[in-house]
């Protein structure tokens, strides 16, 4: 019986994202990726930046004062799978790659945000942190990083409300 309670009152708790929190915390504007169909809703506080080079970011949204950033790529895989999990295991391979083995990575666990199954790990190195999460849109699959040389935890509710902001 308290089973059943539980999955009851679990199934209606309110969202922990939901169109009115978007609203609280980003402009009405959107930032447009330059090579993928997708658009990001850009948080309070936050402008768009241009890279001038789609080849590094598609989007790049920087925080007002300068000391956090997040990304989008597009997350392209030789793998015939080309499923969302083994791509999350690329992406740390690649990763553990580029910094030669010296990262100690953070995976968490699964997260359904709107309708979207993300994948996230986290690492610091050289006094820089990084949370990546991996998702997927519109049959395409994407690398969300939030970047900062200082705590970037405050900011992890607002990168996945910029996954759940995503049209």
């Amino acid at each position: 019986m308290f089973v059943i309670l539980s999955i009851f009152i679990s199934s209606c708790a309110p969202s922990k994202y939901s169109q009115a929190e978007v609203d609280k915390y980003f402009t009405q504007e959107n930032a447009k990726a330059k090579t993928s169909p997708i658009l990001l809703q850009i948080p309070k506080g936050w402008h768009v930046v241009d890279a001038n080079n789609e080849a590094f970011f598609d989007v790049l949204l920087v925080r007002n004062d300068l000391n956090l950033s997040l990304s989008l790529l597009p997350f392209y895989s030789n793998s015939t799978s080309n499923n969302l999990e083994k791509n999350y295991e690329t992406s740390i391979l690649l990763q553990q790659a580029k910094y030669k083995n010296k990262l100690e990575i953070k995976k968490e666990i699964p997260k359904e945000i709107g309708d979207k199954k993300v994948l996230t790990y986290s690492f610091s190195i050289d006094g820089k942190n990084y949370r990546i999460m991996l998702f997927e849109h519109n049959e395409k699959q994407y690398e969300l990083t939030l970047f900062g040389s200082k705590n970037i935890e405050i900011e992890y509710y607002l990168q996945e409300l910029v996954i759940f902001s995503a049209k």
